[in-house]
């Protein structure tokens, strides 16, 4: 007769056994996010899992290395990119594709971790591929990037201002009052509320010949205390700890590994290119940063950070002067309630606005080469 401690053993192990592992699968939250040119799934998962995307015969198949649970399992949609998706075999998510997909792209996010689809209408193309605006050569392009979008929300202060509220708002502001100039374009690499990727931020710029390029942010630190203002160019070598925190922290949030951007990896030869493009634009990028930074002191009334550097993944490529501006720390209470009023938001826009106006003032009087035509 077998013992009943062992029964009981034996027992237990056969309920455990028996316990579906459905309760212990990896998550997958769904979120769709539609835009004129695109549409975008965006999957959200409880930890960090394996994959492949296979595509072909009008679906697109996400089969992950083990079951997971889908939320919702399934959705239909009215859209000619996507008309549903599925969860089959406990480990695929299904997705058939209408008449105007024509294409995707996918990349990933950090904590959580998760997966972007980038469904691409065939009817109307990407936002990087539409027409440029037209050239006028009496006229200077002048492109604004708030920084963030979508679900990655950047930076949240201390009673929930998040800095892709406060960038997109910001920009809009700046692309207004430098309109009110017949000699220039502005235009905005997002103009709602959605995530673009770093590298298609800067291929705006690039597409449209752009004459210089303005990423805006708003900084965060552990210690509640830090404040003020404070504007970057591109370098490889950061100002300091910081600097070089502050970029891993922007490239991390859009995906991008460290060693994506670090110069002495051969698997990164084109990004060290691409850096090489920035680099013949460094002393106009400079000057940029400089009258930036000083303008913010001046109407803001912010602590003057200064000037840095520090390797941005969103500068790289830039083939025009490009700078990136924090400008304050939304994790500081009293500098978050600034950004709630209007009136601060203003003023930080025309100190953005003024320093443009006066760099290519600057720019013409210095008759620096366009480095685009060689000629001044």
């Amino acid at each position: 007769m077998v013992p009943r401690s062992l029964r009981l053993v034996a027992l237990l192990a056969l309920l455990v056994a028996a316990t579906p592992i459905f309760a212990q699968r990896t998550r997958v939250d769904v979120s769709i996010d539609r835009s004129s040119t695109s549409t975008r799934l965006v999957l959200t998962h409880s930890e960090q899992i394996g994959y492949v995307i296979e595509e072909g015969n009008g679906r697109l198949e996400v089969i992950y290395s083990q079951p997971v649970n889908i939320e919702p399992a399934a959705q239909r949609f009215d859209d000619g990119v996507l008309k549903r998706y599925e969860q089959r075999r406990g480990n695929r998510l299904v997705l058939r594709t209408g008449e105007d997909f024509r294409g995707y792209e996918s990349f990933e996010l950090r904590n959580p971790f998760r997966l972007v689809l980038d469904l691409q209408n065939a009817a109307l193309g990407s936002i990087a591929a539409a027409p440029p605006v037209e050239r006028d050569p009496r006229r200077k392009i002048i492109v604004i990037d708030p920084g963030h979008g979508g679900v990655e929300t950047g930076a949240t202060g201390p009673t929930g201002l998040r800095e892709k509220e406060v960038t997109l708002d910001l920009a809009r502001r700046v692309q207004r009052r430098l309109k009110r100039d017949r000699n220039l374009t502005v235009v905005l690499t997002r103009d709602e509320d959605r995530l673009i990727g770093l590298d298609e931020r800067t291929a705006i710029a690039n597409h449209n010949r752009a004459d210089l390029f303005i990423s805006i942010h708003l900084n965060a630190s552990p210690r509640s205390t830090a404040t003020g203002a404070e504007t970057y160019f591109l370098s490889n070598d950061a100002t300091d700890d910081d600097a070089r925190t502050l970029a891993a922290l922007e490239n991390g949030a859009s995906g991008v590994r460290p060693d994506q951007v670090d110069p002495s990896s051969d698997r990164n030869l084109d990004l060290v290119l691409w850096d090489l493009a920035q680099n013949q634009y460094l002393a106009e990028s400079s000057l940029l940063a400089e009258r930036v930074q000083w303008h913010l002191n001046a109407l803001t009334g912010t602590r003057n950070r200064g000037v840095r550097q520090a390797p941005f993944r969103v500068l790289m490529g830039a083939t025009m002067p490009a700078v990136l501006v924090e400008a304050g720390f939304l994790s500081n209470l009293d500098e978050e309630e600034r950004f709630r009023s209007i009136d601060y938001r203003s003023r930080v826009a025309e100190a953005i606005e003024a320093a443009v106006v006066e760099f290519l003032r600057e720019l013409d009087r210095l008759q620096l080469p366009d480095q685009k035509t060689g000629r001044p």
